[in-house]
């Protein structure tokens, strides 16, 4: 709502606030999406008809935010704002709008072709009203409770006046009055709707106390404002903008710069081996010179002997050739003696490059320079995932992104879903090894049958709103984590807390941003700590026992599961493995790592047949046979 130092008064109210962003016209039928964004209803339809069109898929942006959204369900083509909420509150600011106009004309009138100056308004009913027909309509029992003020009194009013004295809203679905708020499900309801959908509900109140209380109101306003200081404080996204570009550089010159080192480093040695080359060659040469040249001079001599040996055999008589023969014998008997083998093939020299044997195993496998990741930043690491496994070796995965529970059969099948009205946060089994208990947004636990379909059981409200969730089968209580807060706290089925772990011994925080948690059979508690890059591990007195950081450090460990006998099983999410420790924080191996394909783990379960649940970070499950 305009708050009064924006609109003044109803007579000086802005225009953009009731104009369609699509059509840039005063809204007609407006629709509201779900990220709060407003546009007319056959803009919408024009819109989301071209849209989803061009990319040919089930979902479309909004116009204003980019937002996703799937569309609307059983809608007919070109009529997809059917199905979409009706924005009341702007309906009222439009009719108003218009009602203020000096010249406006009596709706009721208008609708009997006739124009008859307007004087009052009813706030029931968003019409304008001439003098005769306001006396009707105070008259009539249906409208005879209706609020029916002058114009000429609005226009001098502030805007927020006004709509404050509009307390009545109707039910989209039942055309009833909202007037009950169930705190359960966080819903407004009507009468109707109580009756129907919410009838199993335990806390159902007016929406006057619930609007008087606001504790969750105020808690959802805080957090936009913290979030809008954030990012005032950075100049808004601006900032984060530049940020981004910053490590897109500083990435690209440590590339740039390990590449350049390594071809320096080739480029010394090629320069130093081809140095000793021609220190080599030259050695190499002086010892060829020094066996060929004496067959040089020889060969002349060889050649001369054979000429002339030659033409006496020709041209000569016989002793004159035998004369020859006996000379030639004897030089050949002479050069025998002094070089001996003949064989050129002894004659050889040869300089020869023998590689370091790490040199070509580095040739060899070397792929590549590093590898390239997305950091985002704090929130990298808040999985939207949450698994465990039934007594019947079910398995029950938790999509927060899509607000679902599902089931899996042990061989991997989809056997029933449920979808709720919050998002879930992460799951355990309890009880009888059959019932899950879920964290949602909204400071609920709720409490699901998985023995056949997915039935939902009860709901409970807590103090805190939880992260992580584990249950001790050895004590009959809940562990859970809560982010916002930095603590882990002990509590009943019912949401009592029992005991809750914030500060160490000496004052200082025990966490910075718990997210998972498990509920060892010795009755210690394992929490995956995203802020610290730890897995903690406190006795249930809430005393530090140990603080792992990791065999080759962890990165946003996750999921954290512990087997029959308390080994620790670590989902080490940005590290793409899982890493195995005792029961006293001592690394003990690798279970998985990313050549095994495993990619970004992040919940994760150990099943009592040895099974090796895990959910990636892009909701992949992969099940492993653990020895």
């Amino acid at each position: 709502m305009a708050t009064p130092d924006v609109l003044q008064t109803a007579s000086t109210m802005s225009d953009d606030f009731t104009v369609c962003k699509l059509c840039q016209e005063t809204f007609t039928r407006p629709k509201v999406l779900q990220c709060l964004h407003t546009f007319c209803y056959n803009c919408l339809n024009s819109y989301i008809s071209e849209s989803s069109k061009s990319t040919n898929q089930n979902n479309f942006s909004c116009p204003s935010c980019d937002l996703e959204m799937e569309l609307p369900v059983l809608a007919a083509d070109g009529h997809y704002a059917d199905n979409l909420r009706d924005d009341q509150f702007m309906t009222t600011l439009v009719e108003l709008k218009k009602a203020l106009k000096d010249d406006k004309a009596c709706d009721i009138c208008q609708r009997r072709e006739e124009n008859v100056p307007a004087e009052n308004w009813c706030s029931d009913c968003n019409d304008t009203l001439c003098e005769s027909c306001s006396k009707v309509h105070l008259h009539v029992k249906v409208t005879s409770s209706h609020s029916v003020m002058p114009l000429d009194e609005m226009r001098k009013m502030p805007l927020e006046t006004i709509m404050r004295k509009k307390s009545k809203v109707n039910c989209d679905r039942h055309g009833e009055s909202i007037t009950l708020f169930c705190v359960d499900c966080k819903d407004p309801l009507c009468v109707q709707c109580m009756a129907v959908s919410h009838r199993r509900c335990e806390n159902v109140i007016t929406v006057s106390d619930a609007v008087t209380s606001q504790t969750d109101i105020d808690s959802i306003m805080a957090t936009l404002k913290n979030l809008q200081m954030s990012l005032d404080s950075v100049d808004g996204l601006s900032v984060l903008e530049k940020q981004l570009e910053a490590s897109i550089d500083t990435s690209r010159q440590e590339i740039t710069y390990l590449s350049n080192s390594l071809c320096a480093k080739i480029r010394d040695q090629e320069q130093f081996l081809l140095k000793q080359l021609e220190h080599k060659a030259a050695d190499a040469k002086k010892v060829l010179k020094e066996r060929t040249e004496p067959r040089k001079a020889q060969m002349k001599t060889a050649k001369s002997a054979s000429q002339r040996l030659g033409n006496l055999l020709k041209y000569g008589s016989d002793v004159e050739v035998l004369m020859a023969f006996n000379q030639v014998k004897k030089q050949i008997d002479d050069y025998n003696m002094q070089i001996g083998d003949t064989n050129p093939n002894k004659l050889q020299v040869k300089v020869e490059f023998t590689p370091e044997e790490a040199s070509l195993t580095y040739l060899d496998e070397m792929k590549s320079l590093g590898e390239l990741k997305i950091d985002t930043g704090a929130d990298d690491g808040i999985s939207s995932w949450g698994v465990t496994c039934t007594a019947l070796e079910d398995i029950i995965v938790t999509d927060c992104m899509n607000k679902r529970i599902q089931k899996f059969s042990k061989l991997g099948e989809l056997a029933d879903h449920i979808q709720l009205d919050d998002e879930p946060r992460d799951i355990t089994t309890c009880g009888n090894g059959t019932d899950v208990a879920v964290p949602l947004i909204g400071r609920l636990i709720i409490f699901i049958s998985t023995r056949k379909s997915l039935v939902l059981i009860r709901k409970t409200k807590t103090e805190r709103q939880y992260d992580g969730i584990s249950y001790s089968s050895s004590e009959s209580y809940l562990v859970a984590t809560c982010m916002r807060e930095r603590c882990v706290d002990v509590i009943q089925l019912d949401g009592e807390v029992l005991r809750s772990f914030s500060n160490d011994g000496n004052g200082d925080l025990l966490f910075d941003r718990p997210r998972y948690v498990a509920a060892s059979v010795d009755g210690t508690i394992v929490v995956s700590d995203i802020g610290m890059h730890a897995v903690k591990c406190i006795d249930k007195n809430g005393y530090s026992l140990y603080t792992y950081t990791g065999h080759n450090d962890l990165k946003t460990p996750q999921g954290v599961c512990v087997d029959k006998i308390g080994n620790i099983f670590v989902a080490d999410n940005s590290n793409d493995r899982v890493q195995l420790l005792t029961s006293h924080g001592a690394f003990q191996r690798f279970v998985l790592v990313k050549d095994s394909g495993l990619e970004r783990p992040c919940a994760i379960m150990i099943s009592g047949s040895n099974r090796l649940i895990i959910v990636q970070n892009d909701g992949m499950v992969k099940v492993y046979s653990y020895c």
